[in-house]
């Protein structure tokens, strides 16, 4: 590959994929070890005369610009994306991106890790080991702090499992807003559409992409208390089959309801009260070993 790059010591390593680009200027040095990943439709920037010492490291799946004379210590680490999760998972594949800006003369210091979503303003000195999540203004020093802050996640007390490959969810809303202490994991072995993560403005939504390992839909099923078959379109998986092998309940609407089976509960769509008031009652049940 021919780029202008002052290349010293050993071990550089530069993937471009297809569709991505890479503008490098003149004067830019990596030292051993160092390595730049431009992802799919990315674009990553890097001015004339940034510094990078060894074992640097770049990720870029949206957009990363580094202005003219920066300098990176030892390690640093510059992430402009990151795995979704909820409170239950970790995701693989599906990933947020926001651009990072660098400004022109800075220096950054050894073992940093820059995230998504970064502006770092010109003629700014952070110190070693930060952890750079917010926006630093031109003209300033950053420093490392020892405070370690720990926040619980938010783990409701039941659970319920949608697996649809349709983003049309009978009742979802009502639902949400009248079992409000029970938590929805609705997932998708595919992309989802914008409609359906419009329902993650619910605290108590918890929404799985790309959800094609039995192993993950697995776990969601043995946690969830009960099943609902709300979703169009087809069955996925065999998922009412093995809810019932685990003795899960399942309620379901009458016009999407994917099996008849007298361990079905099913509802018609203007009895949904009927539906939260079962579902509590089998909550109720189940909690007290009934």
């Amino acid at each position: 590959m021919d780029v202008p790059i002052n290349f010293q010591g050993n071990y550089h390593h530069i993937e471009i994929s297809e569709g991505a680009c890479l503008q490098i200027a003149q004067g830019v040095t990596m030292r051993s070890f160092t390595s730049l990943e431009v992802f799919m439709g990315a674009i990553l920037s890097i001015e004339e005369g940034v510094f990078f010492n060894d074992h640097c490291s770049i990720r870029c799946t949206e957009k990363i610009t580094i202005g003219r004379d920066t300098m990176f210590g030892d390690g640093v680490r510059i992430f402009d994306s990151n795995h979704k999760f909820n409170n239950y998972h970790v995701f693989k594949t599906a990933m947020s991106s926001a651009p990072i800006h660098i400004g022109r003369d800075c220096w950054i210091g050894a073992n940093t890790v820059i995230l998504r979503g970064v502006t770092i303003g010109d003629n700014v000195v952070i110190g070693a080991n930060c952890l750079i999540y917010q926006d630093i203004p031109s003209n300033s020093i950053v420093t490392h702090s020892e405070q370690l802050k720990i926040t619980s996640k938010n783990i409701a007390k039941f659970h319920a499992f949608v697996y649809t490959y349709s983003d049309q969810l009978e009742g979802l809303e009502y639902l949400l807003i009248s079992l409000p202490e029970v938590d929805f994991h609705v997932a998708a072995p595919t992309n989802v559409s914008d409609y359906l993560r419009s329902f993650e403005r619910f605290k108590n939504f918890q929404l799985y992409e790309y959800c094609q390992s039995r192993e993950v839909s697995d776990r969601i099923l043995e946690m969830a208390d009960f099943y609902l078959d709300i979703n169009h379109w087809n069955e996925v998986d065999d998922i009412i089959g093995r809810a019932l092998e685990r003795g899960k309940p399942i309620f379901a609407f009458e016009n999407v309801v994917h099996r008849k089976n007298e361990e079905i509960h099913v509802f018609s769509l203007k009895d949904e009260d009927k539906m939260v008031a079962t579902i509590r009652h089998q909550l109720k049940v189940d909690r007290n070993g009934e």
